[in-house]
């Protein structure tokens, strides 16, 4: 579920005071006027703040955000240098994720891009990437990385069932899987961030 409130800020980018979409926690809205490279890198920022999370004890989940800069078109054309921040603001016990919060807010003094970052908002600190990054390799399991990489070749669900000996409707289940680690509806899109975070190659 994600709602949208978007203040005069808002108002300036063309989008309605209050949105309201019970079919994905994304604001697609939003997303629509940032660059499609751009808008890659955020998700890719957001999976590494999400497992990061889980690794840390629930309690303290709340203390830390992610950032990073972003462009969103204008409704005249033009594009405006926004700071992008993720926060999870309530945390479960059982370690779920319950509510996020995202804050969109004018940066005209930035130029080009900033590389996205995570910080502790109780310290003040930055988490040293390390931290985040030793986690990528475990968002898909061998067999995962192995069918994505075929995939990203061209390989197509019967091929793929032929050469590693399984059957179809496994492989099938490995894609769904795969999308649904990476937080994406299609191929193309995992194999994209797949390449990206150097999960294949």
């Amino acid at each position: 579920m994600c709602y949208i409130y978007s203040g005069k800020f808002g108002h300036a980018l063309g989008l309605p005071d209050y949105t309201e979409n019970s079919s994905s926690a994304f604001e697609s809205e939003i997303f629509n006027t940032i660059p499609a490279d751009e808008l890659l890198e955020r998700h890719i920022l957001e999976l590494r703040f999400y497992h990061f999370l889980q690794s840390i004890p629930v309690e303290e989940r709340p203390d830390y955000n992610a950032f990073c800069l972003i462009h969103l078109r204008q409704p005249d054309g033009t594009t405006l240098s926004v700071l992008h921040t993720i926060r999870y603001i309530i945390c479960n016990t059982n370690g779920s994720l319950w509510l996020g919060l995202c804050t969109y807010v004018p940066f005209p003094l930035a130029h080009g891009s900033v590389e996205g970052c995570m910080t502790n908002t109780r310290t003040g600190k930055a988490v040293d990437s390390e931290q985040y990054l030793q986690y990528d390799n475990l968002l898909l399991s061998k067999r995962q990385v192995e069918i994505l990489s075929m995939l990203a070749k061209g390989v197509g669900s019967k091929q793929i069932a032929d050469k590693l000996n399984i059957s179809v409707h496994t492989v099938s289940r490995h894609r769904q899987d795969i999308l649904s680690r990476l937080r994406v509806t299609n191929t193309a899109a995992a194999v994209e961030i797949g390449f990206r975070m150097h999960l294949i190659h």
